[in-house]
């Protein structure tokens, strides 16, 4: 372990903080058998949340009243003997944007401030169904538009590394709220980084399955998603037991149709030997800059892995730009009819993206449809000699929390440009693509902010993914980190 990494890990005590950094795993374990009450275990998490809120604002509502009435039932079911499913009182928290039966869903922005859904989304409702608790709902950028965690209606989310720095968006709230122990697990989404950003930014698991493997019943087109959901959690074994409850098909998506059980936590405790596996490892995807911080500790940790590592520096095409006109497109088709009457209700940023997306025609959207083919082909290709592609997570450590969305970003300290282009065309490529990809820590700059690698399996090889995520983990080492601003 660095001496970054010991300085950041410390012990947490008092009510409030004694189950914060245990496992979903573990607490599950201890729930099943006795030794912790739901009740007491949720009273903990809540309280924790709510002493986090002034420093950090990682939630946009706060559930109490409901979970704490499962909580009670999750009791009585453990005293009654009933059958537990493997989260039974685990609490678990649910980005802004996912639906939640009686908790309001408002996606950051003023224009949705009264919706309360009436149903949970297929996710939330499985979680639910295998015993886990909904402790509230995390904060995100308006709509979930850009790599920021703010918004009109819920302000500015901050990193519990350190609070003047962004934790990444637009799942910015269910990474800081892992991160700093409110809670083990989070439902996040992923349509252009916004789960494996906000992860490597706050120094957690994030993954972004195989596109359809977890059903997304909200997207109104089924067809042409990329939108997927997101999973965090501090430890890659919590990841893949919530990925074995959330996975599978539902009628509502056409890409979850058919989809194989990841069986993950199985494969989590199959025998593995990184030596007869290859690893494609791309420092660059279309951006021309690397900040060495990011690219030492990424370097480091591959080597420790112990697996057969091929360099690729082969130039791409940066994904940026046909992503950028198809998740544009998707804001204009639903908002710009009315772009006038609510320019001024919601952030500069996104109406300035729905502008855009207007001046595009018919056959910007296909070409860039086409572009999409392309990229996936050519991952389909890196895949076809190699087991695993590993990229950094982002190309420099995270942005101050204010910077502005359309301002050049600086890489290592030149000017790199656009934010998207030049920080994360890692991670936009893979949702293009529809590929399983997990961003897992891998060290800490030299001021000990967390550095991020991502690993891309082949589509449905998300247990895969996550059996050399768990092997990282014990090389590395990160569930002994704690951020040095979970003071609370």
């Amino acid at each position: 372990m660095t001496q970054a990494a010991k300085r950041h890990k410390v012990e947490t005590g008092g009510p409030a903080g004694e189950f914060a950094f245990v496992t979903a795993t573990e607490l599950a374990a201890r729930i099943r058998a006795g030794r912790l009450s739901p009740a007491a275990l949720v009273r903990a998490t809540l309280d924790r949340i709510a002493a986090s809120q002034p420093r950090l604002n990682a939630f946009a509502e706060i559930a109490a009243d409901q979970a704490l009435a499962a909580a009670t039932a999750a009791e009585a079911a453990v005293k009654n003997g009933a059958r537990l499913g493997p989260l039974h009182g685990v609490p678990f928290s649910v980005k802004d944007i996912v639906n939640t039966a009686g908790v309001r869903t408002a996606w950051g922005s003023r224009l949705m401030r009264d919706n309360v859904p009436a149903e949970d989304a297929v996710a939330v409702a499985r979680l639910k169904a295998a015993g886990a608790i909904l402790v509230g709902k995390t904060t995100t950028s308006e709509f979930a538009h850009k790599l920021l965690t703010d918004s009109p209606l819920h302000g500015v989310t901050r990193n519990p590394w350190h609070t003047s720095l962004t934790p990444g968006g637009s799942s910015g709230g269910s990474a800081a709220a892992v991160a700093a122990g409110l809670g083990p697990l989070s439902l996040a989404t992923d349509a252009g980084a916004s789960t494996r950003l906000p992860a490597a930014c706050c120094g957690v698991v994030g993954l972004k399955p195989t596109l359809g493997l977890v059903p997304h019943g909200q997207v109104p087109d089924g067809f042409n998603n990329f939108i997927h959901l997101g999973l965090m959690a501090r430890d890659v074994g919590d990841v893949a037991l919530m990925l074995d409850v959330v996975a599978g098909p539902h009628p509502s998506d056409p890409h979850s149709l058919g989809c194989p059980a990841p069986a993950a936590a199985a494969t989590l405790a199959a025998p593995f030997d990184p030596a007869r596996v290859s690893l494609r490892w791309r420092p660059l995807c279309g951006n021309r800059l690397l900040d060495p911080q990011v690219a030492q500790p990424c370097r480091q940790a591959l080597e420790r892995l112990g697996a057969a590592v091929v360099e690729d520096t082969g130039e791409i095409e940066n994904p940026d730009a046909a992503w950028t006109v198809l998740q544009q497109s998707n804001w204009a088709a639903r908002f710009g009819q009315r772009i006038d009457a609510i320019e001024r209700d919601i952030d500069p940023s996104f109406a300035q993206g729905i502008r855009a997306a207007l001046g595009y025609s018919g056959q910007d959207v296909v070409q860039a449809t086409y572009k999409r083919t392309q990229f996936f082909r050519m991952v389909q290709t890196w895949l076809g000699d190699a087991d695993f592609v590993v990229t950094p997570a982002m190309s420099r450590p995270p942005l101050p929390v204010d910077h502005p969305v359309f301002q050049p970003i600086e890489v290592a300290g030149e000017t790199a440009g656009d934010m998207r282009a030049a920080w994360t065309p890692y991670l936009s490529l893979f949702d293009l693509t529809g590929h399983p990809a997990a961003s897992v820590p891998c060290g800490l700059t030299r001021d000990g902010m967390p550095v991020g690698l991502q690993i891309v399996g082949r589509w449905y090889a998300d247990a895969a993914v996550l059996q050399l995520a768990a092997r990282l983990q014990q090389v590395v080492g990160w569930t002994q980190w704690r951020p040095p601003h979970v003071t609370f």
